[in-house]
């Protein structure tokens, strides 16, 4: 499972994920570990063809029962699984963002990365480009690809543009609140404890968040147990697939 995954975050090309995803639909693992390393596929990937997506369901609904489509319809809900449109993301920020390093030393760590084993959290690197370079830089990361909106309030009494020109330092740091909506990592808050404790830091972080998440629990949180009753309008996403035709008794031993 971790090689798969530093396949997926480290190559352009990860469709080569889909020999061990298959391997371990036929060894019969966990339906959320596919469906798991199927999301990360679409996220780095920019979405999945249209093929492969079609074959993805298709072996899952016959591998692990038809009542997993609702799962895959909250997932396509929630965008981590999607098709594919335009040129991927994920491969232009990796780069601009530095989010894998060349080198990392994990006893001796100088960079975030070493939270994730020589991945750096998009969510922290884009705190500490805010931090280092300012939002000029942040502008140049996105401006080809997301839309994004910043809001400043420009008008200020003499006061407080006295207390704009107060640089912070080591010995009076500023003092950031960086909030997560929907959850973050135990790795993002040590990413951004580091940031906070490195010796030449002039910023301490504040972090809130909504939940404490991992990848299993966000992806057991959409899973489905329900059984088996799906609208025929449903199957379009199938192609040629026939609706099974299920009895009242079939429906009770599920």
């Amino acid at each position: 499972m971790l090689h798969a995954e530093q396949c997926l975050r480290e190559e352009d090309n990860s469709d080569k994920v889909l020999d061990y995803t298959e391997k371990c639909m036929g060894m019969g693992e966990p339906v959320s570990k596919i469906l798991r390393l199927m999301c990360m596929q679409s996220v780095a990937n920019g979405g999945l063809k249209p093929r492969l997506m079609e074959q993805y369901k298709r072996e899952i609904l016959q591998s692990y029962g038809y009542q997993n489509l609702i799962s895959l319809c909250n997932l396509e809900k929630a965008g981590l699984l999607r098709l594919q449109e335009g040129k991927p993301t994920f491969p232009l920020l990796r780069r601009q963002l530095r989010l894998i390093p060349e080198q990392i030393d994990e006893l001796n760590p100088k960079d975030i990365s070493y939270v994730f084993s020589g991945y750096a959290p998009l969510s922290v690197r884009l705190v500490e480009t805010l931090e280092q370079s300012g939002y000029q830089a942040f502008e140049e990361c996105f401006a080809r690809d997301l839309t994004f909106q910043i809001t400043q309030d420009n008008s200020s009494s003499p006061a407080q543009a006295q207390r704009k020109k107060r640089l912070p330092t080591s010995d009076r740091p500023q003092v950031v609140l960086v909030f997560f909506l929907g959850g973050c990592t135990y790795a993002e808050i040590s990413a951004l404890r580091f940031l906070s404790e490195k010796e030449d830091a002039v910023t301490e972080y504040i972090v809130g968040t909504t939940h404490i998440i991992n990848g299993q629990a966000m992806v057991d949180s959409v899973l489905s147990e329900t059984p088996l009753f799906v609208p025929t309008h449903l199957w379009n996403s199938l192609g040629d697939e026939p609706v099974p035709k299920v009895t009242a008794s079939d429906r009770g031993s599920l």
